[in-house]
């Protein structure tokens, strides 16, 4: 069984935390589709609803914790997958180019990272996410 923690930085207001989750969903997504159902699921009233396979759980944590958490991911040989969205994403509104070039010549501290998506076994999931706690 596969799980999903998406963990943003615990001092974005709301509104901020929801845009990156989605934003990293979406990104996970597009390099893992196998996510979702490929085939439609809808109700009795012909009203579609969210096909997601796996649990998917929303934690906080500190910008430098994500950063490391990050870091030690791309290290790592396990299969968990991992991607971040940062400050200089946030900054930067329908300018992609721009983004594209200020990411791929900085580090990941430079982009300061505001959230991070994983996506892997359960149990290493969660024994990875442990330290994070649940966004309210």
């Amino acid at each position: 069984m596969k799980r999903v923690a998406i963990i943003v930085d615990k001092n974005l207001e709301i509104g901020a935390a929801a845009n990156v989750t989605a934003l990293l969903m979406g990104q996970l997504v597009m390099n893992n589709s196998s996510l979702y159902s490929d085939q439609p699921v809808v109700d009795q009233n012909n009203v579609q609803h969210a096909g997601i396979k796996y649990s998917t759980v929303i934690l906080k944590g500190g910008k430098n914790q994500i950063a490391n958490f990050s870091k030690s991911l791309s290290n790592d040989e396990s299969s968990v997958k991992c991607v971040v969205f940062s400050e200089t994403g946030q900054t930067l509104n329908n300018e992609f180019d721009v983004y594209k070039e200020k990411i791929t010549t900085s580090t990941l501290e430079e982009t300061k990272p505001v959230g991070v998506i994983v996506t892997g076994e359960d149990e290493e999931i969660r024994t990875l996410t442990k330290k994070f706690s649940v966004l309210k």
